[in-house]
This record gives C-alpha cells, structure tokens and sequence, in this order.
C-alpha cells in the first residue's frame, strides 16, 4: 500500500509552487497589486466578523483579568522562542552581524532572562530585530506577487505566505517542540503567539475598523510596513510616507 503523504510534504510541494509563482508575478512597485480584491474583500470581512464577535471580547477579557505584567512576560517568551528563526533569516540574509546580535540575545534571555520572561538583552543595548523568510525572498529578488487576505491570519502576499509556509516547515522551535512534545505542543505554542500578536495589535484593529474603508487601510499599512521591514527601517525616499513613525510591533508592550 502506498503511504500517504506527509502534512510536511504536502507543505513543502506547496512552498515550492509558491515560490515559483512568486518569482513569475513579481510586483515591486509601492502599487498593491491586488487582482483578486473581491475575493480578498470578502475574506477581509469574514475575518473581521470572527474578530468582532468571538476574538475581541476575549482579548479583552483576558487583559481585564490578567495583570500587565504576567502578559508583557508571555509576549517576552513568545518573542525569545521566535529568535531561533530570526538567526536562520539573518544568515540566509547574509547579515552575518545581526545573526551574532540574534544569537547572543537568544543566548542570554534564555538563560539571565528565565527563558525569556525578561528581556535582559534590551537592557544592555542589544535590541530586538525582525527577520522572516518572506523578507529573506524579497532580499534575494523575489517580488511581493498578489495582495492576499488569509483566513484567520489577514493580509498577506504571495511572497509572505510562501514564507509562512516556510516558518510552519522549518522553524528551529517548532521542530524542537514538536520532537520534544508532539504536534501538540508545538501547536499550543503556536496559538498563543498569534494570540499574543492579537492582544499586542488590539488599539490598531480597532483604529482600523472605525476607518471609512478599512480594506484598502489595512491592505496600504501591510504593504508599506513590510517595505520598512524589508529595508530594516530605512526604505529608499520615494516609499516613505505618513506610515514612518509606524513602530515594530514586535517590541510593544501589551495593553
């Protein structure tokens, strides 16, 4: 009998597609290109139909309930368990530099830090910077390909969801929890930093639904904030815009 095929497997046929495809509709412009807008905009208002009716009151609940700092001490961790895939990026970055700022902040938040409750690396003047495998891509040409909005995640491109599927495959911690664990483990993780990223992005949501078309807000901030990522903060002149004092939500304590 024929194995089955492997979720891995399956996601790494898929993140070779969506390479390819990236590559074949680059789009570098500061222009979204967003073919499939009526489908992006329905997603869009599915997303926040589940936001506003189930996500939003439990993060709310939960930051009522549970002290700043307990939440500031997950969203430490959670941002110390990120870091091994942030190494992975700055060396497929060729940022041999930051990867040794990466690593030595991983090294000692894990350690003086009590695995990551503390952020002792801010407080010697190492601070924390992002890297993913859809920054990597765009460092090594790949074009941001179409506007998309996933489900339950948001907007996204083609590109950065390539590298999504990247992160699912070949996160350090992910693997290791997995290995250590189960799949369990390794999931639990992973719904607790998208909750997190929930409650730490939880005033900018409800700035942007009270927008007159918060679909075209959300598309235009997601675009130009991951041109400042992908330029590590200084994009060229001509993408700087009303968006610059956008801070690295990454680094911002929860509400």
């Amino acid at each position: 009998m024929t194995e089955a095929p492997s979720l891995k497997a399956i996601l790494s046929a898929a993140l070779m597609l969506l390479t390819s495809a990236c590559a074949s509709t680059a789009h570098n412009g500061t222009d979204v290109s967003d073919p499939l807008e009526p489908m992006n905009r329905a997603t869009f208002a599915f997303n926040r139909a589940i936001d506003r009716a189930v996500i939003d009151p439990v993060v709310h609940a939960y930051t009522k309930t549970v002290p700043k700092a307990p939440r500031q001490g997950i969203s430490n961790v959670m941002r110390n368990l990120r870091e091994p895939w942030v190494f992975v990026n700055d060396i497929l970055q060729f940022k041999f530099k930051k990867a040794g700022q990466t690593l030595g902040r991983f090294v000692l938040n894990s350690s003086f830090g009590l695995a990551g409750l503390l952020k002792v690396s801010d407080d010697v003047g190492i601070p924390y910077q992002s890297e993913d495998l859809g920054q990597t891509l765009a460092t090594w040409g790949v074009g941001d390909g179409p506007y998309l909005v996933l489900p339950f995640l948001g907007p996204s491109n083609l590109r950065d969801t390539t590298g999504l599927v990247g992160y699912f495959l070949y996160d350090p911690t992910g693997n290791a929890l997995e290995d250590e664990g189960g799949k369990a483990l390794s999931y639990t993780r992973t719904g607790i930093d998208f909750f997190d990223a929930r409650v730490r992005y939880d005033s900018a949501l409800d700035g942007l639904y009270k927008e007159d078309d918060p679909y075209v807000v959300a598309r235009s901030v997601y675009q130009q904030n991951r041109r400042f990522e992908i330029h590590d903060g200084n994009p060229p002149a001509r993408e700087q815009d009303l968006f610059d004092d956008l801070e690295d939500a990454e680094g911002e304590t929860p509400n």
